[in-house]
C-alpha cells in the first residue's frame, strides 16, 4: 500500500468522522502519517483499518472509507485502541 492518502470529511459531507476518547485531528494525523512499517493495516476494497501510535505513544484505531472512484481514504471514526487491538498490534512484527 505504501504512503497512505487520507483526509478528514468536509463539512458538507455525511457522515462526519466520529472521534472518541478525546482524540483530535492532530492525533489522527500523527497515527496515519507514520511510515507503513509502524502501522498495522487491514483492508478491503472500500474499508481500511489502521492501528498506529501517536507521538504520545497512544495506540489509535482509525477506520477509513473510500468511494469506488477514489484513491483517497476518508476518516470514518477513530478511538483509542482496545486490548484486543493491542494484541494484534504487538503481533504485527511477527507477520513481516
Amino acid at each position: 500500500m505504501s504512503e497512505l492518502q487520507w483526509r478528514m470529511p468536509q463539512p458538507e459531507e455525511s457522515p462526519q468522522a466520529t472521534l472518541r476518547d478525546g482524540l483530535t485531528v492532530a492525533d489522527i494525523a500523527e497515527a496515519l502519517d507514520r511510515v507503513e512499517r509502524l502501522q498495522l493495516r487491514v483492508h478491503s476494497d472500500l474499508l481500511l483499518l489502521v492501528l498506529a501510535e501517536t507521538d504520545a505513544l497512544v495506540l489509535v484505531r482509525v477506520v477509513l472509507v473510500r468511494n469506488d472512484d477514489s484513491f483517497v481514504w476518508r476518516v470514518y471514526n477513530a478511538r483509542v485502541a482496545s486490548a484486543s487491538d493491542g494484541v494484534q498490534w504487538k503481533q504485527r512484527g511477527d507477520e513481516r
